[in-house]
């Protein structure tokens, strides 16, 4: 068997505390740091008052964009890279969940690519007929997690919003991995329960996907099982009791995994039909919308699956806490019924019509599931078409 695997390139730092080390490392990249957050959570708890601190002990001035979002948009984004140029930055800091990770990358690539001539992160888009290549002239990265789900801090992907088509594309490149990551427990450990189950099920998600995927190999393999086993038995308990060190540290561990792995595996046609429903829904979280779907496309994969992809699901069954003595569809099956029993205990088993989205919807979602990310539908370990894909999202109402 042949298959590639793209080291990570991200210097993570992980453990309670670790916060502290942030000045250290970043003097190693740059002396003036844009430090891209949300609005509220990272002040109001004191992280971002001592990530300033920590790097103005080292000398580094800083820059602060507090403006970001759920769902960040293309306005965000370049406006966040305007200021990084106006103030002369050198560095992009991303401090808070994905939504704050993922616009420091985007900025970290519009900034140092208008260097040369204005840009908006839109042009690199896949929806434009030749999208601008993101190079080496992208600015350097650094990713402080909020939260256990995104996986944004080791990965080579952001996602972005254009609020004026509805669309919500993913980008990929080797040059907007951190190069630096940092996973504090103390941080993490200040999600609120209902973060706690967004962002928790979205490390799911993950490696539901990443594990299934046309693409998979026997190292994300052992990733995705690892992790899938973790988020199963900590991520109750993590949502119960939010101090439970355990729980946070095997969390924090499974998201880190989960991020290796869909960094050289990519996602499948879960993440492919719940980013339109952002798009079309801001008001609807990522990881919502991902335990809206993906109970019904794991059921489209086993009934229309191959003899690998059921013997995949029953390994997840497996490793879910089910009894699985055959590899067989019938078996295959208590996947799915594992994944509904998290969401229970969670309380995060939702329909798509409960979040609001409407059944009118569904043609036009479909159609921004393959133009924006037809990559997950290739990967997907079952070929899915227009007609399926709507087909599902009725299934999931």
């Amino acid at each position: 068997m042949a298959f590639e695997y793209l080291l990570p390139q991200t210097h993570l730092l992980f453990g309670e505390g670790v916060l502290s080390r942030l000045g250290e490392e970043v003097k190693k990249i740059g002396k003036h740091a844009l430090l891209v957050t949300g609005k509220k959570s990272m002040q109001s708890l004191g992280f971002l008052d001592e990530a300033i601190k920590s790097m103005e002990k080292e000398k580094i001035k800083v820059t602060h964009y507090g403006k970001v979002e759920p769902n960040p948009t293309v306005d965000i984004v370049d406006e966040g890279a305007r200021v990084a140029l106006q103030e002369g930055c050198d560095v992009i800091v991303g401090m808070g969940g994905g939504s704050a990770m993922d616009t420091a990358k985007a900025i970290a690539v519009v900034a140092g690519h208008s260097k040369k001539s204005p840009c908006s992160i839109w042009d690199f888009s896949v929806t434009q007929d030749t999208p601008k290549p993101i190079t080496k002239d992208t600015l350097p990265i650094v990713a402080i997690t909020s939260t256990s789900g995104t996986g944004s801090h080791v990965t080579k992907y952001a996602v972005i919003t254009n609020s004026k088509t509805m669309e919500k594309p993913g980008f990929g490149s080797e040059h907007i991995y951190p190069l630096l990551s940092i996973v504090d427990l103390n941080i993490v450990k200040n999600m609120s329960p209902e973060l706690t189950a967004r962002t928790g099920f979205d490390t799911l998600a993950h490696v539901l996907e990443a594990f299934v995927s046309k693409r998979s190999n026997p190292i994300s393999d052992e990733y995705c099982l690892k992790a899938i086993e973790l988020v199963y038995k900590y991520l109750p308990i993590a949502y119960q009791e939010g101090n439970n060190m355990q729980a946070r540290f095997y969390m924090a561990l499974a998201d880190t995994y989960a991020g290796w792995a869909i960094t050289t595996v990519s996602t499948a046609l879960p993440h492919g039909m719940a980013h339109p429903v952002s798009g079309h829904y801001p008001n609807i979280d990522h990881g919502v919308a991902l335990a809206a779907l993906s109970p019904g496309i794991m059921e489209f994969n086993i009934d229309n699956g191959d003899e690998k992809t059921i013997y995949k699901y029953c390994k997840i069954a497996e490793v879910m806490g089910k009894s699985v003595n055959e590899y067989n569809r019938e078996n295959a099956r208590k996947s799915v019924q594992a994944v509904w029993e998290l969401l229970e205990k969670i309380n995060l088993k939702v329909k798509l019509g409960e979040l609001g989205v409407n059944k009118n919807e569904i043609s036009a979602m479909t159609k921004n599931v393959f133009r924006t990310m037809r990559k997950n539908v290739n990967f997907n370990p079952v070929p899915a078409s227009e007609k399926d894909v709507e087909e599902i999202y009725q299934r999931c109402f």
